[in-house]
């Protein structure tokens, strides 16, 4: 656990006109206890399950293939909870990797959220369901000591022992089983029944019926859109543009946040977009619902990207800088990169009433931004007939001067760990443009007069250097920006 963070400190204070001006709003979390409202269940009333069973992926008949899943990768240990085990348990603490996660889904507001439930000292946190809620959204107690409440959308502890100290939330994978399987087909998934040790019999009974798990208790709630069982009480929704119901994908970074709508990004998107100074990727498939948020940077580089064809089972996409090859889980499939592994970061997946009513501050993504077409030429350019480039060679950039964008050509006679770096006069680097192992062949790459953060450059005289360490090579032309 830790603290509040400064991003969900401000998130507060623009939830919470009331608290405006304090600048420890986790003083004033107890507030929130006024916003409490029963769910129906007394506490456990909903039974958290703990430390569930597990069976492989292939023999899950509970689940369908469009039914959802959420997806957890952790020390070499690959899990899937089913959503139907969250329609009826809401919580499931387990133990993966080296440690303990709680798997957290509030039917009402359709948010799944992983959180870090590993003691200090090693020990598991156990979550269970209180049967309270705040803007319909779920409220956790602590087990260890019985009082402790945590809403999920701020995961803060907003009494008892544990006032104040906020649980760390982790990347997830939320996609449909038929993905999942797609993605991990070795993996094991949670099964019903299991993990409910700690109540009775008929509890076990009633919530192990498998033809229960095929059905969404609450009828047609995520389609209605007038259909609010607990009304908000903390702030009013945005409901001028968007649907209540409508889902989102919710990013905070920095001191800032934004929400990315399933419906906005079409079929399929691939949106580089930045946040809080963070270049960030977003990744969206509409068929499986799965939108993933990765970091653009690599090994201290921001990369750009755009959607691809894919060549194998997963849908794909593509870096402009060095036109390696990147599947939907992040993984550098093909190319200069192959190998290295993107970032993902932790977010929300929520409905539009609920993202809305907690961080009205938020902004939301527009259509198109941050979404590029495909470049003329950026792959490996090898001439016909010929295999492999005779000589090392960095070409002349053109247009020479430019504004905005220069096309830079080089050519490799063999294989090896090759660089392509922008330098100002002072022998400072300001851009990377191609970094890493590189087959033999003759390249392009584009440079369009920004630094590794993505911003604008001045104009004047720049140089640029090829090198191949390992061989002895290296080459350095001049160019100028005229902006």
């Amino acid at each position: 656990m830790k603290t509040l963070t400064r991003c969900a400190i401000l998130c507060w204070l623009a939830a919470a006109p009331a608290w405006a001006g304090s600048p420890f709003p986790f003083e004033h979390l107890d507030a929130l206890t006024g916003h409490l409202r029963s769910g129906g269940p007394p506490i456990d009333g909903i039974p958290a399950v703990t430390n569930p069973d597990f069976a492989p992926a292939s023999r899950i008949e509970y689940v369908r293939d469009t039914d959802l899943v959420i997806g957890v990768v952790r020390g070499g240990e690959v899990k899937a909870y089913p959503e139907n085990l969250g329609w009826w348990h809401e919580i499931i603490n387990d133990r993966i990797g080296d440690g303990y996660i709680s798997v957290t889904l509030c039917p009402l507001t359709g948010t799944p959220q992983v959180f870090e439930a590993t003691a200090g000292d090693g020990s598991q946190i156990e979550f269970g369901v209180s049967g309270l809620l705040i803007n319909s959204n779920l409220v956790m107690y602590d087990r260890r000591d019985d009082t402790t409440l945590y809403p999920q959308m701020i995961y803060t502890g907003i009494n008892g022992e544990y006032k104040g100290e906020q649980l760390e939330l982790l990347p997830a994978i939320v996609t449909t089983f038929e993905m999942w399987k797609r993605m991990y087909p070795d993996s094991e998934v949670a099964l019903f029944g299991t993990g409910l040790d700690r109540y009775s019999a008929g509890t076990q009974s009633y919530y192990s019926k498998a033809d229960l798990f095929h059905s969404y208790p609450y009828g047609d709630y995520r389609t209605n859109h007038n259909r609010i069982f607990f009304y908000w009480t903390t702030n009013e929704p945005d409901l001028s543009v968007y649907q209540p119901k409508e889902m989102f994908l919710g990013i905070c970074l920095g001191d800032e946040l934004r929400a990315y709508g399933f419906g906005d990004m079409g079929p399929e998107a691939v949106v580089n977009d930045e946040l809080g100074g963070e270049p960030l990727l977003v990744v969206f498939h509409e068929d499986s619902q799965t939108a993933l948020p990765y970091s653009r940077q690599v090994d201290g580089r921001t990369l750009t990207f755009y959607q691809a064809e894919p060549s194998g089972s997963l849908p794909e996409f593509r870096d402009v800088e060095t036109g390696t090859t990147w599947d939907l889980l992040g993984r550098a499939v093909a190319g200069p990169l192959e190998g290295e592994q993107l970032t993902q970061l932790p977010a929300y997946y929520s409905m539009w009433f609920a993202w809305s009513t907690y961080w009205p501050e938020s902004t939301v993504w527009q259509y198109g931004d941050g979404i590029i077409d495909e470049p003329e030429d950026t792959a490996v350019l090898m001439p016909e007939g010929d295999s492999v480039p005779r000589s090392f060679e960095l070409g002349q950039n053109y247009p020479n001067p430019f504004n905005p964008v220069t096309r830079i050509r080089f050519s490799l006679p063999a294989d090896g760990d090759a660089s392509l770096a922008v330098h100002n006069v002072f022998g400072q680097k300001v851009r990377t443009l191609a970094d890493g192992r590189h087959r033999a062949g003759r390249y392009v790459v584009d440079w369009d007069g920004t630094d590794e953060s993505g911003r604008a450059v001045a104009s004047g005289v720049y140089h640029y250097r090829l090198e191949v360490p390992q061989r002895g090579l290296s080459e350095q032309r001049t160019m100028t920006l005229a902006r």
